[in-house]
């Protein structure tokens, strides 16, 4: 089934797909080639259509909703296919070096419920220094790894970047400041994100239309506590008289309403 829900990926976004295609996608035989192409037809319907028993299939759902073609990237990365460095360049950088151990004992604090016993990192504290932490939710920020955790020296929910930690042991001490007590993970902010005023006219349309296409603005909701990870990577304007083009083409327009100092207890440096 998955199989099926990639193929349909790579139809959707490269506008046709055969059983040659599909050879260098999965790396398979000509014949089970076939039967998934054969499946796939089923599957898609009237989105697509064959001219004839051997053309290619073709996308046609001109009306499909608009989506980021970033899962087609993932699929086609992670099967190695040759498009990759030929002509589909991923130029996203990514500073999410994270060992696996350090990795899965966070990932069984947070499962069972339990404390970690950390050396973190921190521009307080570059060399390191010892911390008691009970993670209860990991997320993934647009360049690093982070969790949000409970911490015994602050006595407070923070983010701890995973790449800071010099290491990770579980411990058996129960989690008594669990998800349920974290407010700002628990309270969900609306961003009304807009094209700066600060351009012109067609400007602000020709932003618009990129970013929320058919709209004048963007609601985005986030938590709390990630609000800051959010603005930092859309670059969003807070402030329209001091953040203006061209470094800030979008606006957060309703900035003045929301909490103050919203996101900024996020990493501990």
């Amino acid at each position: 089934m998955s199989h099926l829900t990639n193929l349909e990926t790579v139809l959707t976004w490269e506008g046709a797909i055969d059983n040659e295609r599909i050879r260098q996608l999965l790396d398979v035989k000509a014949v089970w080639a076939s039967r998934l192409l054969g499946e796939l037809v089923k599957r898609m319907g009237r989105r697509a259509r064959r001219a004839s028993a051997h053309a290619p299939l073709e996308f046609a759902d001109p009306h499909s909703a608009r989506r980021s073609p970033d899962e087609y990237l993932r699929i086609v990365s992670t099967h190695q296919d040759r498009l990759i460095g030929g002509f589909v360049e991923d130029a996203r950088v990514d500073l999410s070096a994270v060992a696996p151990q350090l990795f899965s004992t966070l990932f069984r604090a947070v499962k069972q419920q339990a404390g970690v016993q950390i050396v973190y990192r921190s521009m307080s504290s570059p060399a390191g220094s010892e911390r008691i932490i009970f993670p209860h939710a990991f997320v993934r920020a647009p360049r690093r790894w982070h969790v949000r955790a409970w911490c015994a020296k602050r006595l407070g929910y923070r983010d701890f970047t995973l790449g800071r930690m010099a290491s990770a042991e579980l411990l058996d001490t129960p989690n008594s400041n669990p998800r349920e007590g974290d407010a700002e993970w628990l309270r969900m902010l609306e961003l009304v994100i807009v094209a700066h005023p600060a351009l012109s006219i067609s400007q602000q349309e020709m932003i618009a239309h990129e970013y929320f296409p058919g709209a004048r603005a963007m609601r985005l909701r986030v938590r709390e506590c990630l609000a800051s990870y959010a603005i930092q990577d859309l670059r969003l304007a807070l402030d329209a008289s001091r953040q203006g083009p061209p470094d800030y083409q979008l606006l957060v327009s309703n900035a003045a309403k929301l909490p103050p100092l919203f996101g900024q207890k996020g990493n501990l440096t």
